[in-house]
């Protein structure tokens, strides 16, 4: 029988060991969506959202078998930011939003676009014609106990679902400023070590 050096083991040991005993804060963070910086510097709350894994069921007459999918699920990227007092971050979600489900005519999308051209990527068609799409993509940077950005999480083809309501009340006594709440959809976040 083999019985390893105890320095060995005891420094196998020692480097296995995380090299920083600091931990994550939630309140150390920056998003930022490349399309719509006005709301990106407001941005009070942001999430990295879930990931679920699919998997099959291997049917058996005992018991049956769960076995590993094929295909991923990504939650819904939700921010909660301040709202300006010219709404101007505001309204660059909800013009977004209207463009994408063209409430009035079909030009409301292209319209927007094209008052954008500089902001939302184009796309080659196979006719040779370009499209622009009203992607954005998104960063949610991690900072670490410094302030330093140690993660990037980016959020691709990332687009607007939901623009939560602003309740005016006369009776109120406080002043509270006003917080809305964006929900995303994308194809996929990555994860980037900086």
């Amino acid at each position: 029988m083999y019985t390893s050096n105890i320095s060995t083991i005891q420094n196998n040991y020692n480097n296995s060991l995380p090299k920083t005993y600091d931990y994550l804060r939630p309140n150390a963070f920056r998003f930022n969506v490349k399309d719509i910086p006005n709301a990106s510097f407001t941005c009070q709350s942001a999430n990295i959202p879930d990931i679920q894994l699919g998997f099959a069921v291997q049917p058996t007459p005992f018991v049956d078998i769960p076995t590993i999918g094929d295909k991923i699920n990504f939650g819904e990227l939700a921010i909660r930011f301040l709202i300006s007092e010219d709404m101007s971050n505001y309204l660059e979600l909800y013009r977004w939003i209207v463009a994408l489900g063209f409430p009035k005519d079909y030009n409301q999308f292209s319209t927007f676009v094209k008052d954008r051209p500089s902001r939302f990527p184009f796309v080659t068609r196979l006719d040779g014609t370009s499209e622009i799409l009203a992607y954005s993509d998104a960063t949610l940077t991690i900072l670490d106990s410094t302030n330093t950005a140690k993660v990037n999480i980016i959020f691709k083809n990332l687009f607007p679902t939901s623009l939560s309501a602003l309740d005016f009340d006369i009776a109120s006594g406080s002043v509270e400023y006003f917080t809305a709440i964006a929900s995303f959809k994308y194809t996929i976040f990555e994860v980037e070590p900086l």
